[in-house]
This record gives structure tokens, sequence and C-alpha cells, in this order.
């Protein structure tokens, strides 16, 4: 997991956000709204993540390779 320096992030007017799910498990509920406004942003277009790159299922390794070396800048996609 990568470092981020708080002062040159704040110079270049950025920021870094995090959420981990895994302690809500007991709060499904919120998760399902949460969840709710997500799928309405996909549908409606204004969620739209960042495929970096698409690598066919017999590729499987090769992708989790990509991602290990920290080669992606975003969603790594098997396609079937």
């Amino acid at each position: 997991m990568p470092f981020f320096h708080p002062i040159p992030l704040m110079g270049a007017n950025k920021s870094v956000f995090g959420v981990n799910l895994g302690h809500m498990w007991h709060e499904p509920e919120m998760i399902a709204g949460w969840l709710e406004i997500l799928l309405k942003g996909v549908a409606d277009d204004w969620v739209r993540p960042h495929v970096d790159k698409c690598f066919p299922l017999a590729q499987a390794g090769e992708a989790q390779t990509y991602m290990e070396e920290r080669k992606n800048t975003g969603k790594v996609v098997l396609t079937i």
C-alpha cells in the first residue's frame, strides 16, 4: 500500500479517500443504501469506473501479475 504525503497533495489540491467495507458487515441496511446510490450512478452514467486493461480469461495469471506489479491505473477486467 502506498504512503501518501499530505503536504504535496494539499499543494496540488488533491486528496485520497478509501473505505473498508469489511468493517460494515454488521450494517447491511447502510451498505444496501450505498450500493443503491452507486448502481443508480452507473445507470445514470455519473459513475464511470476507469478500465485500465482487459485480459482474456485464459490470461488470468498475466492479469494477476500485471496488478501485483502495480502497472494498472484503473480496473483490470477478465473477458470471457
